[in-house]
């Protein structure tokens, strides 16, 4: 029984891993599709923004921004060189991140800062890994190999993904079980509250996030995270509105594709699921 289990959990493992650059277009259409509303809110005022619009300076800050990703997302929503510009869309979120929420924390969940972390480093893998099949750089170059100055870097950035995904995504749950990182200026923790399934949510983050982070058991934690953010966004954001912008459920989604593609490629070279791997094939030899 044991053994025809670990079959069934190698084959289905094997076939998800198989649509793995399908799902790389997944996730840099979703990626790409959240990135863009930030730019049509600062040049058309929509979606809505909180404190409403009040037209854009071309040649302010705001508008060189916008129209840097309304575009530039609109491009790597389509696939069209991908690499160049999510490289230079990568750049954009650092600079961003560096100036204007670097200095108010050292957690990008608490200084502001978080969703142009997720940008920064999910761009610059886009630019190593390219848009996948789904893609107008694939239907034009077809199977091609792989061009660029980071393509060679592929499999090290997808590590460096993993990681940069995980230090956001952990302090949601520690936050709430132990206390730690705590926003400054909040009340005094008063422990884990039970009461309801979030809690729950956040006890299984802390837990076996740091695993995740470490890349151990990355693929079958990557696809119950995934799931997990899926229920936390169709529960508590998407009714409230439809757009993820003003849901505030956009690091949900993010961390539910991103750990759904983490689930069929894997955490790259720098994961302690290849010393897992090693030591396997040596003790069969």
């Amino acid at each position: 029984m044991r053994a025809l289990a670990v079959h069934t959990m190698t084959t289905l493992q094997k076939r998800f891993a198989d649509r793995a650059p399908e799902l790389l277009s997944l996730l840099r259409i979703v990626v790409a599709y959240l990135f863009i509303a930030h730019g049509t809110q600062k040049l058309f005022g929509y979606p809505p923004p909180r404190g409403g619009f009040d037209g854009f300076e071309l040649l302010a800050w705001s508008g060189l921004a916008g129209l840097l990703e309304t575009f530039g997302g609109l491009a790597v929503l389509l696939g069209i060189f991908t690499r160049p510009i999510a490289f230079i869309l990568s750049c954009e979120m650092a600079l961003v991140y560096l100036l204007n929420h670097a200095s108010g924390g050292f957690w990008p969940g608490f200084n502001g800062g978080d969703l142009w972390f997720f940008y920064c480093f999910a761009f610059l893998y886009l630019a190593a890994a390219g848009g996948g099949p789904w893609s107008l750089d694939a239907a034009w170059r077809g199977k091609a190999k792989p061009s660029g100055f980071l393509a060679p870097w592929e499999p090290q950035l997808r590590s460096v993904f993993r990681i940069a995904t995980l230090f956001v995504f952990i302090p949601h749950g520690t936050e709430e079980i132990i206390g730690w990182p705590w926003p400054a200026g909040e009340e005094p923790f008063e422990g884990p509250d039970f009461s309801t399934l979030r809690g729950y949510a956040h006890l299984v983050e802390t837990i076996l996030g740091p695993l995740v982070f470490l890349g151990l058991f990355t693929r079958p934690l990557a696809f119950l995270f995934s799931g997990q953010m899926a229920f936390a966004y169709f529960l508590s954001h998407q009714p409230r509105t439809f757009w993820p912008i003003l849901n505030l459920g956009e690091d949900a989604i993010y961390f539910c594709f991103s750990f759904l593609y983490l689930a069929a490629v894997g955490g790259g070279p720098w994961a302690l699921d290849r010393l897992r791997k090693y030591s396997k094939t040596a003790a069969l030899q």
